[in-house]
């Protein structure tokens, strides 16, 4: 990927350098570029989800103007545009934008992704001013990206009918899981970097449907995977039917089961019949 453009500096072909001066004054006081290994320090102890994704490296840039906010803008670059799109999945809290291939803002925060990165600008607070800035440098940064990338093929694995597409999140291992709905403090489903994940929600009359599907690396593995959940998770709780179904201590119903290299989950429905029927179009789907 070459990233000449706009006069904005390259180093190399997969590093950039994010501009000096940005929309009327703002001027960089710092720029960098974060390694894996020096996450934890950049953020103070956080960064396991951007570990949890693969991330390669992280280009920073931190812009102040007098009676101005700071503004940093975080540009990750991910080992592919469905990582990218993963963590930018993760939460679609805001307006809307059309910024990359997609974008949304909210009191003084921009994610966005575009190809293989996911963006990252924020201000210390929001003024008129500095929300006008954080979306023009979103802008241009997404410039420097390259062209669009192609979202995760596991978003097909999620029935269509009745899905909240803004529900939908796309991740690999069981730091994010437990980000997005704690299971257990153990790795019960063996997720990892070489696993596939795709979760989103099933709303209705009842309630709301929460659905799981895991991609393995072979069959055998997703057999294990699910044969170690039931253990670890169920706990002896009586299952039913060939979708094994199971009611759950708080009265909701799970199913699941194992299909090829995937484990199918409904970890929680309101009804059994509810749960019963999510199950069987994950199967048809899948």
């Amino acid at each position: 990927m070459t990233c000449m453009l706009l006069g904005l500096l390259t180093i190399r072909a997969d590093a950039v350098v994010l501009p000096s001066v940005v929309c009327t004054g703002w001027k960089a006081d710092r720029r960098q570029i974060v390694k894996p290994t020096e996450i934890f320090a950049y953020m103070n102890g956080a960064g396991e989800l951007y570990l949890a994704y693969g991330f390669k490296e992280l280009y920073v840039g931190e812009y102040t103007k007098a009676g101005q906010p700071k503004i940093t803008c975080e540009l990750y670059l991910m080992p592919s545009s469905a990582d990218a799109y993963g963590l930018f999945s993760l939460d679609r809290t805001g307006q809307a934008l059309k910024i990359g291939q997609s974008a949304v803002y909210d009191s003084g925060l921009l994610i966005a992704w575009q190809g293989k990165f996911f963006i990252r600008v924020i201000t210390d607070y929001e003024t008129s001013e500095a929300k006008q800035c954080v979306q023009e440098l979103a802008k241009q940064v997404v410039k420097l990206c390259g062209p669009v990338g192609r979202p995760p093929e596991a978003l097909a694995w999620l029935p269509p009918n009745g899905l909240d597409p803004e529900s939908v999140r796309y991740f690999h291992t069981h730091t994010v899981l437990n980000y997005l709905y704690f299971t257990a403090t153990e790795n019960v489903l063996d997720l990892s970097l070489n696993t596939n994940a795709v979760m989103g929600t099933y709303p209705s009359n009842t309630g709301k449907s929460l659905v799981l599907v895991i991609e393995y690396s072979s069959v055998s593995a997703a057999q294990s995977a699910f044969a170690r959940f039931n253990r670890g998770y169920l706990k002896g709780l009586k299952v039913e039917g060939e979708n094994n179904l199971v009611k759950l201590e708080n009265g909701k119903w799970l199913g699941g089961k194992v299909k090829q290299r995937k484990i199918l989950l409904v970890l929680e429905s309101p009804t059994r019949a509810e749960c019963e029927r999510i199950m069987n179009a994950l199967v048809k789907t899948n």
